[in-house]
């Protein structure tokens, strides 16, 4: 017996992998309403997880490269610990608030969201990975390969902060368990989360490395991630291939001088008091 054409024919629930990866990419009505109605919770985190640590490790391996193998390795381990990192720093404001603000949803769900809105980013970035490699083997310069890893990244990352908007105003719209005020925080949040991934991209950093220094896990550069853009679009367009000296002058302090400096200065006081008569 067909059904007629006013009764709802029933999907089946996202069980597989395969599943999963379709609905982020051709169906999120279908995966945010799942989510919401608490259907398969564990096992969304579960592939969000391991498409987070697969592709975005995929895309750091690739970028990596430019510099050999043992800089793209540590890219493929430093760029998804990357997200988990950003999320672990933003999420707790981010849940508390919506919270307060009249949200329904659980802890698992709102968790499940996010990540289902990075795994979506991620795929992106494995999405241009053909790009990278294409410009890696016929020689693009340091500088340019540089800003275009920079851009992919933004591009990637905008994406998966409007698929998540996307997934929260169909809530709003179909289901009545998130409230539309909350979708003014959610930009907001986007906003900071843009801001601590930067930051904490520029404190694990190199990711692309420089083949003319040796390798390291971690640099000791002064600056900050927007002056080092800038440095590089000035390089790029007066034609530089490769840089000739570190972007950045040497770190003469531990990376977190904040807590250092103190303790110097304590030091040097006492030293000074001991030398008077």
């Amino acid at each position: 017996m067909r059904p007629r054409p006013d009764e709802a024919i029933p999907r089946q629930s996202i069980a597989t992998y395969h599943d999963f990866l379709k609905s982020l990419l051709n169906d999120r009505d279908r995966f945010f309403e799942e989510v919401v109605e608490g259907v398969g919770l564990r096992s969304k985190l579960r592939y969000a997880v391991v498409t987070i640590v697969a592709l975005a490790g995929f895309f750091g391996l690739v970028a990596g490269a430019y510099s050999g193998p043992a800089q793209a390795v540590s890219a493929a381990v430093k760029l998804p610990f990357l997200f988990f990192a950003t999320f672990a720093v933003c999420f707790p404001a981010f849940f508390v608030v919506q919270v307060l603000v009249g949200s329904r949803l659980r802890l698992l769900q709102v968790a499940v969201l996010v990540f289902g809105a990075l795994a979506l980013a991620c795929v992106l970035l494995a999405a241009f990975v053909p790009i990278t490699a294409f410009f890696l083997i016929t020689g693009a310069n340091y500088y340019f390969q540089h800003l275009l890893n920079i851009t992919i990244a933004g591009i990637a990352g905008l994406f998966g902060m409007y698929a998540l908007h996307e997934g929260l105003s169909l809530v709003c719209e179909k289901r009545e368990v998130y409230p539309r005020k909350a979708l003014t925080i959610m930009r907001a949040w986007a906003v900071l989360f843009a801001f601590v991934g930067i930051q904490l991209a520029w404190s694990l950093r190199p990711f692309l490395g420089d083949r003319n220094q040796p390798f390291r896990v971690f640099g000791t550069y002064q600056g900050n991630f927007y002056a080092a853009v800038i440095y590089a679009v000035n390089k790029l367009i007066q034609g530089d291939d490769r840089p000739t000296s570190p972007s950045v002058k040497p770190d003469t302090l531990p990376r977190f001088r904040g807590l250092v400096l103190p303790l110097v200065d304590t030091v040097a006081d006492t030293t000074r008091r001991r030398k008077r008569p």
